[in-house]
């Protein structure tokens, strides 16, 4: 068995991305991936059984990426909303630095190879976060409705207002994300 090459990875990598994001899912073939790569469609099947693999492996390294840099900082012992507002920021900062993931990320949820993922595995790095909010809705803090809602209310306007696409390119500073961020947690918190 050939060992593997971490500068090869890295290449197939950044050149999956630039070519889904340029051609789209169906036209980024394992040749033309290996040959922005400069390495030869070979070198990829040492690393992904096919395309779907190469796919949803690019898809679980960003997202395993995002959720990293997301949680960063987390403490199970800080509220919810300080701890949401720690999320924000970590994220916002993630996206904001991160287009070309973030249309890859988005464009793969959208495609049909989302369907071969394993829904638990993106839940898994965010588990301490849905604990707390679940407590929080227990508790009365925030609406007790279902944590996707939640979500949507949370992480939607992040990810809209760190987007240059959809925000208009708009400048977004450090008040206007804190502004951005307070509108959210009035959306679920309870009071």
């Amino acid at each position: 068995m050939r060992t593997q090459d971490e500068k090869k990875k890295e290449a197939i990598f950044v050149a999956t991305i630039k070519l889904v994001n340029e051609v789209g899912f169906a036209a980024a073939s394992i040749a033309k991936i290996a040959k922005e790569a400069n390495v030869s469609p070979a070198t990829i099947y040492i690393y992904h059984k096919n395309k779907e693999d190469l796919l949803c492996s690019i898809y679980t390294q960003i997202s395993e990426k995002k959720s990293a840099i997301a949680m960063n900082g987390f403490a199970a012992s800080a509220s919810l909303k300080e701890t949401l507002r720690k999320l924000w920021h970590n994220s916002f900062k993630f996206v904001s630095e991160n287009q070309d993931l973030l249309q890859y990320h988005d464009q793969f949820l959208n495609s049909p190879y989302s369907d071969l993922l394993d829904d638990a595995n993106d839940q898994d790095d965010f588990q301490p976060v849905m604990a707390a909010i679940g407590m929080a809705a227990k508790e009365k803090v925030i609406k007790p409705v279902d944590v996707q809602l939640i979500k949507a209310f949370i992480f939607s306007p992040l990810v809209a207002l760190a987007n240059p696409r959809t925000s208009g390119h708009v400048k977004i500073t450090r008040k206007k994300s804190d502004d951005a961020f307070e509108m959210a947690w009035d959306a679920i918190k309870l009071e």
